[in-house]
């Protein structure tokens, strides 16, 4: 039976979603280290899937993991023990048991990904950890007509990481939508699949291109191209959240009961 679990976290403390040698603190360090507690398993015989890699510093709403279990309890036992067991920076919102097959990295239907840019002479002081302060003007109209030319599938080896271990660098955005509310801007992008750093490439890219360093169709040029100096900058993690993994072929059952909203 597999355990799919929905889970939220602040990534400021983390050094990423996965596990490190050496104790290093991460995510899904935390996570296997409770479920080895709750299953009375060695911390090597518990294999937790996550969809996303998230880097350090970069925050979740809607991270998934799924997990193989041997014995079947009530889902509620397992969520309100793993936030027992996790740091407060790091919530398991609602589980699911699954009959059958499920792997929550290889079934995913797509990802959406929120990038703020906290754009202000001054750094906020509550968005620290939430947003990439940047002091200069940006202009939104540019960076919107920029994010067009990502929309499609394409080879994006521009907006990869150079140690990127993905075999192939093809894919397909779906959206990629710029807004601004006050001094902060939103970049919001869905697609299928990223490859390493694509979405915090993206928004340094948009990002160049509303403060005038580069121009609107160098997007266009560094998607043709493939070069990675053609394309900007890689944005500071922490303007980043996993806001949704989606799964077409695997509908959640969040009925109150499953929750950790349960009251008691």
């Amino acid at each position: 039976m597999i355990l799919r679990l929905h889970i939220s976290y602040d990534g400021t403390p983390f050094h990423g979603w996965q596990m490190q040698p050496g104790g290093i603190p991460t995510v899904q360090g935390f996570l296997v280290e409770a479920l080895a507690k709750i299953l009375n398993k060695d911390i090597d015989d518990v294999a937790l899937q996550g969809a996303s890699r998230t880097d350090a510093g970069v925050h979740a709403l809607g991270q998934v993991a799924s997990t193989v279990i041997d014995e079947r309890r009530d889902v509620w036992d397992y969520v309100r023990g793993l936030n027992a067991l996790t740091p407060k920076q790091i919530s398991v919102n609602y589980g699911q048991l699954i009959e059958g097959r499920f792997n929550a990295r290889h079934d995913t239907g797509g990802k959406r990904y929120e990038f703020r840019v906290w754009n202000h002479r001054f750094e906020h002081p509550l968005l620290c950890d939430r947003t990439w302060h940047y002091r200069l003007p940006l202009d939104l109209e540019r960076m919107q007509i920029a994010a067009a030319f990502l929309i499609g599938k394409h080879d994006f080896s521009a907006f990869q990481a150079a140690d990127c271990q993905s075999s192939t660098s093809i894919r397909e955005v779906w959206k990629v939508e710029v807004d601004r509310d006050g001094h902060e801007i939103r970049i919001v992008v869905e697609g299928t699949a990223f490859l390493k750093n694509m979405v915090r490439i993206i928004a340094g890219t948009l990002v160049e291109v509303g403060c005038g360093l580069l121009e609107p169709d160098a997007v266009a040029r560094a998607v043709k191209t493939g070069r990675r100096d053609h394309a900007g900058m890689t944005a500071m993690p922490q303007g980043l959240t996993l806001v949704e993994v989606f799964y077409p072929d695997h509908p959640w059952d969040i009925s109150p009961k499953i929750g950790c909203w349960e009251p008691g």
